[in-house]
């Protein structure tokens, strides 16, 4: 009698703070993006000399749409004048910009108990569940213009559902993500 009176206490207070649990949760799994960076730079380089860039030409064919294409130039343009460095139609560097997807298959097995039967026999259940995703990965290279050399490189992967319904929001963190660390100090 004593032990369901606690129960019941222990429950109901598990249920008062379950709306708290789920704020936190619902928090954490939005502050995690899954998305993956990766920077290298030329440590032989004085970044501090660089004044101007301007994008290659090839960096206008990455094969998202118009709109997303504006998006992302102007975040990149925003990163590079907010470290005063400059567009230029004869630039000092080169931005480079491409894109690569990859189609993924994520497969989840879920083994069931079952019941076994005196003489042997009995059932169990597995599941299988098939997911695809797209795995995206967007590169960013830095290219000295005068000595046609990479100097820096940044990637960020990570699941994509289409790129052409990224957000002006989605696309200035992932630029911002990459540019965090450019130029190197």
């Amino acid at each position: 009698m004593i032990i369901d009176v606690v129960i019941r206490n222990i429950k109901l207070q598990a249920m008062k703070l379950l709306p708290i649990f789920l704020v936190f949760v619902v928090a954490g799994l939005a502050s995690c993006s899954g998305l993956k960076i990766v920077q290298d730079y030329d440590s032989t380089v004085n970044f501090n000399r660089y004044e101007t860039y301007n994008f290659t030409p090839a960096a206008d064919s990455i094969p998202i749409n118009q709109m997303n294409k504006r998006r992302l130039f102007n975040a990149i343009s925003a990163e590079m004048n907010s470290n005063d460095i400059r567009w230029a139609a004869d630039p000092d560097l080169y931005v480079h910009v491409h894109m690569m997807m990859k189609g993924r298959t994520n497969t989840n097995i879920t083994y069931g108990q079952g019941a076994t039967y005196d003489l042997g026999s009995g059932f169990s259940t597995t599941y299988m569940d098939y997911s695809e995703y797209s795995e995206g990965s967007l590169f960013f290279d830095i290219i000295d213009a005068k000595r046609k050399q990479l100097i820096w490189s940044g990637k960020a992967t990570g699941d994509i559902k289409d790129s052409n319904i990224l957000s002006e929001k989605d696309i200035n963190k992932i630029v911002q993500k990459v540019f965090k660390k450019f130029p190197p100090r």
